[in-house]
């Protein structure tokens, strides 16, 4: 990659890096989830009294206090079992360094940091695996997408698990899309190391496991690698349960029992597909709906798109299988999000070589939210304006597609794209979270 090249990806990382910090510690507001606070409280408790200590909703739990922080209230348990340990230890000591060490003291401008600072190394690992499955443009224009888009950038600030699993997945599909022609034993082994940090980051970063072996079996490795792989990864896994055991005992099994039992149901496709969140509302991003649109196009071509179809696919059967149907956050997909950025970037560009009548989908789901964001709540959007903008927008490439109008259909592509990525940087840039 020339100087040229780097500066550009360091541009759009440093931008990217911008609109996350932009209000990081306003939107959205101190109790839009409290679970951010969880983590921190978890790792000053581990770190400080060698024990879990955090707050919980779950009723299981007998020895608890209540406690007020700023008007914001935590039932506070112990020993608290229901995340694995590995993120709250990274919150909870980055708290204390900067002297937050108690409960009272934990600060959002402080915790939310450490997700933005994750998601550079996440936006960076969609550029490499961009560029490494499809090309550079690829790679550009995902990254692009992956720093402006506002339900992407918006959902990164927050202090949940998801910013940490999410690293730990694309540094997986990137090694292995590196090394998958001669799979090295050591590269099998620093493969498993990752998989078992990212379970012990949350129990969903099985994904991680299970996307590399599906990637094993697919190009038929030799089953001792697949073996040696589990067993690193099974020591993680025992070490969760060996932590769990140590401080719970029975009551360990009762809480995974319990988040076991959660309502599921077909609803939780329907709300994925449907409704795009930022943490607990709904936020009608389109590059969420082309994400979504582009990920499952992506299936029809399994060869080229491997590596993003089996993470994608197994994330969501997951997610189908543990989220509540009646209480889905927008968080739970922050994992998904590179891959839908990585598959937006990659049909966008097949389609823009030539005529296609994709352009016009990609114009609707994009582009009608836009609209909505930044003329319609401004100035108000009448009939003729939202008409006009709709013949500008959806109109001129189906005129274009119709008459075959090769030079000019790339070039309005090109615009649409490079206007909407302006657009998104503007409503991420001035989002503001509703109370």
């Amino acid at each position: 990659m020339n100087k040229i090249k780097l500066t550009l990806v360091v541009c759009i990382l440093l931008l990217g890096l911008f609109l996350r910090l932009n209000n990081y510690d306003v939107y959205p507001q101190r109790g839009a989830t409290s679970d951010e606070y969880a983590f921190a409280f978890l790792g000053i408790s581990l770190i400080k009294e060698h024990k879990p200590i955090a707050w919980s909703a779950i009723p299981l739990y007998k020895d608890r206090f209540d406690l007020t922080v700023d008007k914001l209230y935590f039932p506070i348990v112990k020993p608290y079992l229901d995340h694995p340990p590995l993120f709250g230890l990274l919150v909870g000591g980055w708290s204390l360094l900067f002297g937050q060490d108690s409960f009272a003291k934990i600060q959002l401008q402080t915790i939310r940091l450490i997700p933005i600072i994750l998601s550079v190394f996440s936006s960076y690992f969609v550029f490499l695996i961009g560029r490494r499955l499809y090309g550079f443009k690829e790679g550009i224009w995902a990254l692009l997408i992956y720093e402006t888009a506002t339900i992407f950038a918006i959902n990164s600030r927050v202090v949940l698990a998801e910013s940490l699993l999410t690293p730990f997945l694309l540094l997986a599909v990137f090694l292995y899309a590196t090394f998958y022609k001669k799979i090295s034993t050591k590269t099998v082994i620093f493969l498993g190391i990752i998989s078992g940090l990212a379970f012990l980051s949350k129990v969903l970063g099985i994904v991680v496991f299970l996307s590399v072996v599906s990637f094993l079996i697919a190009d038929k490795i030799k089953i001792k690698k697949i073996l040696l792989l589990s067993f690193i990864t099974g020591l993680f896994i025992c070490a969760f349960i060996i932590y769990g055991l140590h401080f719970g005992g029975e009551l360990f099994w009762q809480i995974q029992q319990y988040q076991g039992l959660r309502s599921l149901g077909p609803e939780t496709l329907i709300t994925i597909i449907s409704s795009p969140i930022i943490i607990n509302k709904v936020f009608y991003d389109g590059w969420y709906f082309w994400g979504l649109f582009s990920l499952f196009f992506s299936f029809s071509d399994y060869k080229k798109n491997k590596f993003i179809i089996l993470p994608s696919i197994i994330y969501l059967v997951l997610s189908m299988a543990s989220v509540n149907k009646t209480d889905i956050h927008g968080w739970y997909m922050i994992p998904l999000f590179p891959f839908m950025a990585l598959s937006s970037a990659s049909v966008l560009v097949t389609v823009f070589k030539k005529n296609n009548w994709l352009l016009p989908v990609f114009s609707l789901l994009v582009g009608i939210w836009e609209i909505k964001y930044l003329y319609g709540i401004p100035f108000g959007l009448t009939p003729f304006v939202f008409r006009l903008l709709l013949f500008i927008f959806i109109g001129l490439p189906i005129l274009l597609s119709l008459f075959n109008r090769e030079k000019s259909y790339k070039i309005l592509s090109s615009t649409l794209f490079y206007l909407f990525i302006f657009g998104s940087t503007l409503i991420t840039f001035l989002y503001k979270h509703p109370a």
